[in-house]
């Protein structure tokens, strides 16, 4: 199979792949990707790509969530509150969270989820944002880095207190 090169930067190219599988799909398609696409730019490239897509957030980056209601005063904003991933003092309450007490081979694990949320650049697509923690410490002590995980796709996350 021959899959289309449709620009120079690795977001673009990725984009064309992505969509040429899912033109030649029966099936819904479901893209894993790592967090050199967790961001605006590949957010806004695939925004046509009947596909989604699961990829991993780099932990500074930072999403906003929804704007206040317009206040019929100057322009409408486009960003509300800001999330900074390296910075939990400014995290947003999680719409969603889950506890598990002992996984057989992970140990403690707490998963939280916030929905509708975007990047700076791309404030008209909206992303769903994970965070995958492992509790109990690493065998030296310290604690290991979280997992930032963001959803974009027309199927969406289950809501509030469903995760898994």
């Amino acid at each position: 199979m021959v899959v289309p090169n449709s620009g120079s930067s690795a977001i673009l190219q990725a984009a064309s792949q992505l969509k040429f599988v899912c033109e030649q799909s029966i099936n819904p398609v479901l893209a894993v990707l790592d967090r050199e696409y967790g961001n605006a730019s590949w957010v806004l490239a695939p925004s046509e790509i009947q596909a989604d897509c699961l990829m991993r957030v780099r932990s500074n980056a930072c999403l906003w969530s929804a704007p206040p209601a317009y206040s019929r005063r100057g322009r409408p904003r486009k960003h509300g509150q800001r999330m900074k991933l390296s910075d939990p003092s400014t995290w947003l309450q999680a719409d969603a969270v889950i506890e598990i007490d002992e996984h057989p081979k992970l140990g403690q694990v707490r998963v939280r989820q916030w929905l509708d949320l975007h990047f700076y650049r791309a404030a008209g697509q909206r992303v769903n944002l994970i965070l995958v923690e492992r509790m109990n410490p690493m065998s030296n002590g310290q604690p290991f880095p979280p997992l930032w995980l963001a959803w974009v796709g027309e199927r969406t996350l289950p809501k509030r207190n469903s995760l898994v």
